[in-house]
């Protein structure tokens, strides 16, 4: 589970370009998450949500869209993971991808919002979990889990 989470921060904090001074990390502190890289580039964060769910949530700001933030990292998982796509769809909220990783036995929910409170600030989160949810319920998890990245966000 550590190599999963570790590639998958390492394949989100390629993206990043600038110093994500927007986001309140004292905020992502107290929530009992665990920064995993915090510099000029991105800053990615994970932590664990319940038995066998966890998430991992980077921040970036660039001038590049959702859409294509959302493809280039398609790429950066299931090259650097190994994982097989199982389907994406997308609202007027978000992108989500879905990978399964049959060695971990986990599935991976790949969130990317299309706009964001701070101007030209993408978040993408990975949402890992044993269970093969239904769009219904990833949507509802979708919902609550970029709320609450969005909530580090200032202004």
């Amino acid at each position: 589970m550590k190599k999963l989470i570790l590639g998958l921060c390492l394949a989100f904090g390629i993206l990043a370009f600038s110093a994500p001074s927007f986001v309140n990390t004292k905020q992502i502190e107290r929530k009992n998450y665990n920064i995993a890289l915090d510099e000029d580039a991105a800053l990615v964060y994970y932590g664990k949500l319940g038995k066998n769910k966890d998430v991992i949530v980077t921040y970036f700001y660039d001038g590049i869209s959702g859409k294509t933030v959302s493809k280039l990292l398609e790429r950066e998982i299931i090259d650097k993971l190994g994982v097989k796509l199982q389907g994406n769809f997308e609202n007027n909220r978000y992108y989500v991808s879905k990978y399964y990783d049959s060695n971990e036995r986990k599935y991976i929910y790949h969130i990317v919002g299309k706009k964001s409170k701070t101007r030209n600030c993408y978040i993408s989160i990975a949402y890992l979990t044993d269970a093969n949810l239904n769009e219904n319920q990833i949507v509802k998890d979708a919902n609550t889990l970029l709320n609450d990245a969005e909530s580090n966000l200032r202004g």
